[in-house]
């Protein structure tokens, strides 16, 4: 058992840790960046969506594309017309 400056009694445990490398850590303050290929800013390698511009980098990182209303109540509509159709024909 060793001493602190404060005489509190310190686990020889504690001081047989192993701390990550300077590039695994977490306060690493020099992340890696590129350019972003919509507005040429320069962003972090990790981010999903640009900062500036709002651009999803990838396809796979954004959001579903949502059809647009008129094609949603056209189905809808299609679909009713349908049906009504073919309960006239019994």
């Amino acid at each position: 058992m060793l001493d602190d400056d404060d005489g509190d009694e310190i686990d020889d445990e504690e001081d047989a840790r192993e701390y990550p490398d300077d590039d695994e850590a977490d306060w690493n303050l020099d992340p890696s960046t590129h350019k972003c290929p919509y507005c040429g800013e320069e962003i972090s390698e990790d981010a999903q969506q640009c900062p500036y511009c709002d651009q999803y980098l990838s396809k796979e990182d954004a959001p579903p594309d949502r059809k647009p209303l008129w094609i949603k109540i056209g189905v809808v509509f299609l679909v009713l017309i349908i049906i009504a159709w073919t309960l006239n024909w019994y």
